[in-house]
Formats: structure tokens, sequence, C-alpha cells
């Protein structure tokens, strides 16, 4: 018989090294998990980009709205301008069809909440003290002035089509101002 010490000495085996497919598998497990965490989380997230800049958009159509509606109901009252005031009223409506239009393209949600509460930027009213026609004039005047500045911040702080779409309102408006009711 052979001694215990005489058997050839084999090498101490290795630990099991992965091979590709268990490699592949975990990172696609890895992967999956990855994906299942982003998505939880962005739903956590707050209010999307989307969202955001519906949000933005969404006084300036409301004052759009208010100041067409102004200027419409001035035409009839303040003859001398009422060709500009028609200007005016149709000039501001089509910026409301086309903000509203951006909202809804935006998120729908928000597009429903436009005509909600319109009001004009600044109240449209004859003051007691001076003539209905001028008064009432000036502060259509001085809510158009407030819907030019408001547009005019909007299209700084916004991006994109957005951003080009709020500084062409603010443009228009300051025209509308300046030139028709100048």
């Amino acid at each position: 018989m052979s001694r215990v010490t005489d058997l050839p000495i084999a090498p101490a085996p290795h630990p099991a090294s992965p091979n590709r497919r268990a490699v592949l598998r975990g990172g696609l497990v890895i992967g999956a998990g990855v994906v299942v965490a982003a998505t939880v989380s962005a739903c956590e997230s707050g209010p999307t980009p989307n969202q955001t800049t519906a949000e933005a958009l969404l006084p300036l159509a409301r004052s759009a709205d208010a100041d067409a509606a102004a200027a419409r109901d001035l035409a009839p009252r303040v003859t001398e301008y009422s060709a500009a005031l028609t200007v005016v009223a149709d000039q501001r409506t089509r910026h409301a069809q086309a903000l509203t239009a951006e909202i809804t393209r935006l998120d729908q949600d928000i597009a429903a909440r436009v005509s909600e509460t319109a009001s004009p930027s600044a109240p449209v009213t004859p003051t007691p003290t001076a003539p209905a026609g001028t008064a009432t004039l000036d502060d259509l005047r001085t809510a158009l002035t407030s819907s030019a500045k408001s547009a005019r911040q909007a299209a700084i702080s916004l991006s994109g089509y957005s951003a080009g779409l709020a500084g062409s309102v603010s443009a228009s408006t300051t025209t509308l101002v300046e030139v028709q009711l100048g």
C-alpha cells in the first residue's frame, strides 16, 4: 500500500468565476432596477417642465382675454378711438388664442383653467373726476402696458417656442399701446 503522502497534490480549486451569461443577467437586473427607481422618483418630483411653462403662460392668456373684452366694451363709447380699439380687441383675441393653443399643447388640465377667472390687468372703469372716455382709455392703456410687461418677463424666463410666443405678445401689445392708442 502506498502512503497518503505519496499521492499527488492537486492545486487548490479557484473560486467559481462568473460566466458571461451570469454577468449579463446581473447587468440586466441592475439596469431594470435603475429604470424603476428613476420612474418612481420622477412621479414624486413635482410639476413637469411642460406644466411649469403652461402655468407661466396662463396669466398671459387670461389678461389677453380681459384686455380684448375691455377694448370691445370701450369701442362704442369712445368713438374717436373706435377703429383703434377694434384693432386692439382683435389682436388681443388672437394673442389669447395663440397662448391658449400653446397651453393646451403643454398641459390640457391647465388649459381648462384659462377662462376660469379672466379679469382685466387693471380695472377699466371711469373715475368720477374725469370724463368717462379719457379715464377708461387711460385705464386700458395701463392694463395693456402691464400685460406687455408680464409677457416680456415670461419671455425672459421661458425657452423655445413658448419664450418666442411670449416675446411676440409683449412686442405686439406694446405696439398697440404706443401706435393704436398713442
